[in-house]
């Protein structure tokens, strides 16, 4: 997004082991290889070299000339192994008529995969072509395009449903046409996310005849069907959409809704840490060659799963997930969509601020005892009558599908998607109305004085007991040398802590 930070990377080579018989070439080229720098900034953990993050560009301008660098080095990788191949490499052989990447991707698509999944064949002239790529170079003949990352307005959100249904509309595209979506990321490698995003979206605005090209530009091109270099333009019309709230999991729904949650992002992510209970089902564990696999491999992957309860899947920043979301749809299950990112947001916070804190007397004579006091009240948290918790808070930042931040997916635990009077998409308000502190929390709140020395170690730390409302007091012994004394206080409530550093400074004196 322009942190909707919506496609995987496209993995480099076809992922077979080129056969190179000289054992030291092949100590060399692996040793080279071994040098080359690992960049991030996607959600798979690769570079986007187009999409800026406007937030650190220093930063992604370092990572840019890096990443230049690293693709020399694979191009003259990639000619030394050319040259190892062509001199050791025996005799090409014919691939096999039964090559398992061709079966399955002339498998035919049955029940819900083929009303949802449509063939380059199976394209009709009635069928409106929504091509979502950024920056395509060529485009199926007639097809309109509407960059997915017009979705999101310049700040970064999602745009309310007035807007989005406007976009649709000035493309030429009304919720009565019979939709196919195509295209890719592609800036960031190409992959079926972005456009199976788009096909979830529509989905959420209520479009009944959508379906995704169950193929890429290059095998329209491969399979001798037209092309153009430009998008078609079609008349202006009115989009009407119809909401489906249920399509997507608010935070309130995920911790108490009981669904069964799928963490669909790689096994690495998912051991760092996930929402208690999910089990890991890696996005890519539903695609074979950068398709939806076949029904009947899908059965394996959603194995231990139960149809009778609902599924919330999410990844990171919840665009990968929705090929997730898609292969558990087409098999039967009521699968709705969220992300990572909601879920850290309305984990619960120190909700204290430390108002004031003073020493009396200051200065204070070396051995005498000097009062701390510390003072906090709440944090002030919005109300609906002064908040935007009826519009979109998307935050994304860089490419929409790279991910260099993401965007959360979640709804208003206040109004919901349905109930949204200004008819803006829920896609990472709270979820989870924002609650003043109970008496247990405001009773389990603790304080502890930390003095430092003039040479930054620690001198002494002091407890603070509370004596009324938010007030905490303690007596520090300074029996110390004379100096300017730091203090931090670090306060803890409901098992979440905060230290506010060196808000205060006491000068012993001789």
């Amino acid at each position: 997004m322009t942190h909707l930070k919506l496609s995987r990377m496209k993995k480099t080579g076809d992922g077979r082991a080129i056969a190179i018989t000289s054992g030291l070439a092949s100590m060399l080229v692996l040793c080279l290889a071994l040098t080359l720098p690992a960049l991030a900034g996607t959600e798979t953990g690769e570079f986007c070299p187009t999409c800026p993050d406007w937030t650190d560009l220093d930063g992604w301008l370092a990572k840019k000339a890096a990443y230049e660098q690293e693709q020399q080095q694979k191009a003259q990788l990639d000619r030394q192994e050319t040259t190892l191949k062509t001199q050791n490499a025996e005799p090409a052989q014919a691939p096999a008529k039964n090559d398992s990447a061709q079966v399955s991707r002339s498998k035919t698509r049955t029940g819900a995969f083929a009303e949802a999944l449509v063939s380059l064949s199976g394209v009709n002239a009635s069928d409106v072509v929504l091509d979502i790529s950024p920056s395509a170079t060529k485009y199926i003949e007639g097809s309109v395009n509407l960059n997915y990352e017009d979705f999101m307005d310049s700040g970064g959100s999602l745009k309310p449903v007035p807007e989005l249904a406007k976009l649709l509309g000035d493309a030429g595209i009304s919720a009565n046409d019979s939709v196919v979506i195509a295209g890719e990321c592609l800036p960031c490698g190409g992959g079926p996310s972005p456009a199976i995003f788009t096909y979830w979206l529509l989905k959420y605005l209520g479009h009944e005849k959508v379906r995704v090209l169950d193929g890429s530009i290059d095998d329209w091109v491969a399979a001798g069907l037209n092309v153009s270099d430009a998008p078609g333009l079609r008349p202006q019309t009115n989009y009407t959409p119809k909401l489906k709230p249920d399509l997507l999991a608010s935070y309130d729904f995920v911790l108490n809704g009981g669904a069964q949650i799928v963490d669909a992002r790689p096994p690495r992510d998912y051991g760092i840490g996930s929402i208690p209970g999910a089990v890991n089902i890696p996005y890519e564990n539903v695609l074979m060659n950068e398709s939806i696999k076949p029904q009947e491999d899908l059965q394996t992957v959603f194995a231990g799963l139960v149809k009778d309860r609902p599924v919330v899947v999410y990844t990171n920043v919840g665009v990968e997930a929705s090929l997730v979301w898609f292969a558990l749809t087409l098999s039967g299950y009521d699968a709705r969509l969220y992300s990572w990112r909601d879920w850290l947001e309305n984990q619960p916070k120190f909700n204290f601020e430390l108002a004031d804190v003073q020493a009396k007397p200051n200065p204070v004579r070396s051995g005498s005892t000097t009062t701390i006091t510390a003072s906090f009240q709440e944090k002030q948290v919005a109300t609906p009558g002064n908040s935007s918790g009826d519009e979109a808070k998307l935050t994304i930042k860089g490419c929409a599908t790279c991910g260099f931040e993401g965007f959360a997916l979640g709804t208003s635990g206040a109004s919901g998607a349905s109930g949204n009077k200004s008819g803006t998409i829920q896609l990472s308000s709270s979820g989870k109305t924002p609650q003043s502190n109970a008496a247990g929390q405001d009773n389990a709140l603790q304080c502890t004085a930390i003095i430092n020395a003039p040479d930054g170690s620690k001198a002494a730390s002091t407890s603070l007991l509370r004596t009324s409302g938010y007030k905490f007091v303690g007596i520090w012994n300074a029996n110390v040398a004379s100096g300017v004394y730091k203090v931090s206080i670090t306060a803890s409530a409901s098992g979440h802590t905060e230290t506010f550093a060196d808000v205060l400074e006491i000068e012993v004196t001789s």
